[in-house]
């Protein structure tokens, strides 16, 4: 229950940061890299896409389930940290080497990489990270602060990637090797800070096995208590309307710049830009009014 410090909330927020750096290029700007420098079909994109959704929602319970019954000294969910790193690099530069082939090699290599990235790789980190901050403390005043500085820091990871990717690609060469190039420098920061947050953030909150094994549930009756629990539904309804929004606009907008306002440079990254700084405005402000009237009614 003690405070904790300014330093490892930043280093927790950093966790966030480090995500969004290749996440925000998968929720924006991918899909312009697959079609206009791949030179991949829009239909074969939107089925990869699709098929991959089914696979990303079951691979959160999967990665919940593992979380849960993860032994090491680090604890449960920090450990995932540190073993993904090096794999989450690797696959995000991989996403980006789309071979010269025809179609149908090209879909199964987007298909292979894709998922690799974002459903198996991205879930062994976000889903322990997402629950890092329930181990690190007890106290729900110090776990809304803990979000409070990943809503914060988040979206730098997106500004720090989405705003300068089409700059830099530019600067390289505009071609698919000046993306590769891109990606390694992203990814690169993504590493430092996805390590600076493993090694800053520890699980002081003990759990007590023998307690944890007495009070061991089925899958089913879990499922039940999940699927019954009208605050699931709320959570599960807002999500996707956010979503929903943020993927129409994350992956239209990059076109809409280029081929509307005939602007493929630096429209897209100021528009971007400026979006996502209002968004963090709105996070920093948030402290004020959920100590003053919760968070329910904020």
């Amino acid at each position: 229950m003690k405070k904790i410090s300014f330093g490892t909330r930043v280093a927790y927020g950093c966790g966030d940061t480090a995500c969004n750096i290749v996440y925000g290029m998968i929720s924006t700007l991918l899909t312009l890299f697959y079609t206009d420098y791949a030179g991949v079909s829009p239909i074969t994109i939107g089925m990869v896409m699709l098929i991959s959704r089914v696979f990303d929602g079951s691979s959160d319970l999967i990665m919940g389930f593992l979380v849960d019954r993860t032994k090491s000294r680090w604890g449960k969910s920090r450990p995932w940290l540190l073993w993904m790193t090096a794999p989450y690099a690797i696959a995000a530069i991989l996403m980006f080497t789309v071979p010269h082939s025809t179609e149908f090699v090209k879909g199964i290599y987007i298909f292979v990489t894709y998922n690799l990235t974002t459903t198996v790789i991205y879930t062994a980190i976000n889903v322990p990270y997402g629950s890092l901050s329930t181990m690190m403390t007890r106290d729900s005043y110090q776990q809304d602060l803990l979000s409070i500085f990943r809503m914060i820091l988040s979206p730098v990871g997106r500004i720090i990637s989405v705003t300068f990717t089409m700059p830099l690609v530019k600067l390289f060469g505009d071609d698919q090797s000046a993306w590769v190039k891109t990606m390694f420098l992203w990814v690169a920061i993504a590493v430092a800070l996805l390590l600076f947050c493993f090694f800053k953030c520890e699980e002081t909150v003990k759990v007590d096995v023998k307690k944890e094994k007495k009070k061991k549930v089925s899958v089913k009756k879990n499922l039940k208590a999940l699927l019954t629990n009208k605050y699931f539904w709320c959570v599960l309804g807002l999500w996707s309307i956010q979503v929903i929004h943020q993927t129409i606009v994350g992956t239209d907008l990059p076109y809409y710049c280029k081929y509307v306002f005939k602007n493929d440079s630096w429209m897209y990254s100021a528009l971007y830009f400026l979006e996502t700084a209002v968004m963090i405005l709105g996070a920093m402000a948030c402290p004020f009014p959920i100590k003053k009237w919760g968070k329910r009614n904020v």
